[in-house]
């Protein structure tokens, strides 16, 4: 603020106060990669007509605890430190008890970062979170095949992997791999890991999801999307399975990597003939490089028919 004259001692120590508290403020979030975007997004939001319950939520948890990817209390119960890690001495990987079973990480994760990981993991598939895959209405079915495209670490299938008919894993990243293989080696009679992009053709290093239909040994099929903005390829290699009343198809799609996202998947599957379901919430997704305005976005649909 410009200072043209003080007009009085109280000014003077009114306007002091002033920068005493921006000084505050940026040494409160000096060292924090995200305090310009907070400071952008209170900005924006100050100049806003906010009407929406859960996303005033968002902006007031934001102004009091900083930028967070899932900005609702729901993931202040959450501490990496309560993670344990342990080494499995014949592969030498390391993994994390997930609901009485071994989740395997990559060998070139440290503790801490594998500590870090998990705890993000739990915070997004929270009943509450945004980005949680499954509620108590939406559910995998004991004669599914389930397609987990994207599946990374796998914590999703793990979690159904007992309840389900077959399991198939889409994961690129080869890190992934080596972990993957160990964590559902139980259940290699029913897991089949996939090592190629679902998209909307078929190659070398790509794979439809209509590909693979007649490999399956039920019409029941579960789909889950979360393939860092390439849902739209994935989906269009999927027609015969979304729209063929061969099969019986629930999907679970991530809306959150492109802006625009959860408009055009969520029409792209009304006009499939799905129903469709925004889970609560909003997500601030900072990975986003040309994150702007309006910043928060809705992170997943269920879809059903």
């Amino acid at each position: 603020m410009a200072l043209k004259r003080l007009s009085s001692i109280t000014d003077f120590y009114y306007y002091k106060k002033i920068k005493q508290k921006r000084r505050k403020d940026r040494e409160r979030y000096e060292g924090d990669p995200f305090w310009e975007l907070r400071r952008d997004i209170l900005r924006y939001y100050k100049k806003q007509n906010v009407d929406d319950k859960e996303l005033k939520e968002a902006i007031q948890y934001i102004k009091k605890e900083g930028v967070a990817v899932f900005p609702y209390p729901f993931n202040d119960k959450y501490d990496f430190r309560d993670i344990a890690v342990y080494t499995d001495e014949e592969s030498d990987l390391k993994y994390v008890e997930h609901n009485g079973h071994n989740l395997y990480y990559p060998i070139e994760k440290s503790d801490k970062d594998i500590r870090k990981i998990h705890t993000n993991l739990l915070i997004e598939q929270d009943a509450l979170s945004p980005h949680c895959y499954l509620s108590d209405d939406f559910q995998v079915g004991s004669n599914d095949v389930v397609l987990d495209v994207g599946a990374a670490e796998g914590i999703l299938s793990l979690s159904i992997v007992e309840k389900v008919h077959q399991l198939v894993l889409f994961e690129v990243e080869e890190q992934w791999i080596k972990a993957l293989q160990k964590t559902f080696e139980p259940w290699k009679d029913k897991v089949q890991i996939i090592n190629k992009y679902v998209s909307d053709e078929d190659g070398a290093q790509t794979i439809t999801i209509d590909s693979l239909l007649d490999t399956f040994t039920t019409q029941s099929v579960f789909l889950k999307l979360d393939v860092e903005g390439a849902e739209k390829k994935a989906l269009t290699g999927a027609q015969r399975l979304l729209t063929s009343d061969e099969y019986r198809c629930k999907a679970t799609v991530c809306t959150y990597h492109n802006q625009n996202d959860h408009m055009e998947l969520s029409a792209q599957m009304k006009d499939l003939g799905y129903q469709i379901e925004t889970t609560g919430g909003y997500m601030l997704f900072v990975h986003d490089e040309n994150l702007a305005a309006p910043y928060f976005r809705r992170a997943l649909i269920r879809c059903n028919r």
